[in-house]
């Protein structure tokens, strides 16, 4: 397990790059979530230090089936990322990373893989799409991010020469639709699935059974990887691909502080939210406070 004394370090990865355009002449906008976070005050909310932004290339939306959209772009930015990560993981803080798109778990993968055996807990859709089962649907790396970390793709997937940066068996993917088409596979590839009904039947229990998992003596900690599509989409539906049946804010909270009180817990992102779709940004506010109310007392 980790040391406990660690500073939050709040650090901004506002990508869009693993998106697909949401319509003629647009990009995707959740690279404009951090600074609304940021806006709500999250920074002194949390008492972190300032890690700063690492900013990715230019979103392209022309894509080819079978190819990453913005896969060489993807690939700068994930490195940086890891970079960051990886140094703040060394000075012991605890990463509080906003994106973006869920294409920065790549980059945060990367540095776990770099610094030794981590499990994660993805609270998220399953994101499983890869060349060996939707030859002609890979494109959007935000539905292929859990994929990819767990050594299911192409250069994306191999950074550095490392594959996987993850391991199937140290990965719990919770809150994913009961009738997710990947479902089967990924649990036969190792994966642990625990569904949005089986968290909202009793959060606590669930978030228990994940760290059954993450808090093994042979891994060196985990990560936390927050989407807010996991949320249900009539609570939450500034997200780029809203799926009903999702959890509530109250059911997401108990699974974080359950989660977020285990020692062994190194950082934590979260992802997709899309201000352009929330004309109020009440829905960023909520996930602010969110944020702010789970990792209260989570860093020293």
């Amino acid at each position: 397990m980790v040391d406990r004394e660690r500073t939050l370090a709040l650090l901004d990865a506002p990508s869009n790059l693993g998106l697909r355009p949401p319509a003629e002449g647009l990009v995707p906008g959740c690279y404009k979530a951090p600074g609304v976070l940021r806006d709500a005050g999250l920074l002194d909310r949390l008492g972190a230090v300032e890690a700063g932004v690492v900013t990715a290339g230019r979103y392209r939306p022309d894509w080819t089936p079978g190819v990453v959209r913005n896969e060489a772009a993807i690939a700068a930015h994930s490195r940086r990322l890891a970079n960051r990560v990886q140094a703040l993981l060394h000075r012991h803080n605890l990463p509080v990373v906003l994106g973006g798109d869920c294409s920065i778990l790549v980059g945060i993968g990367l540095a776990l893989r770099r610094v030794g055996r981590f499990g994660l807990v993805s609270l998220d859709g399953l994101d499983y799409r890869h060349p060996g089962n939707m030859p002609d649907r890979v494109g959007a790396m935000g539905g292929e991010s859990l994929a990819v970390v767990t050594g299911l793709g192409g250069a994306l997937a191999e950074l550095d020469g490392l594959r996987p940066y993850l391991r199937s068996a140290d990965t719990v993917a919770m809150g994913i639709r009961p009738d997710d088409e990947c479902a089967d596979e990924a649990a036969g590839n190792g994966l642990h699935l625990v569904d949005a009904i089986e968290v909202s039947n009793d959060p606590a229990a669930a978030a228990a059974r994940a760290l059954d998992v993450v808090e093994r003596a042979d891994l060196d900690g985990f990560w936390i990887h927050v989407d807010a599509d996991v949320l249900d989409p009539e609570l939450m539906p500034a997200v780029d691909a809203p799926d009903p049946g999702g959890l509530t804010f109250d059911q997401l909270t108990t699974v974080l502080r359950v989660l977020l009180g285990s020692p062994g817990v190194v950082g934590i992102d979260l992802t997709i939210y899309d201000p352009d779709l929330d004309p109020d940004l009440s829905g960023g506010r909520r996930l602010a406070d969110l944020l702010a109310d789970v990792l209260a007392g989570t860093g020293q």
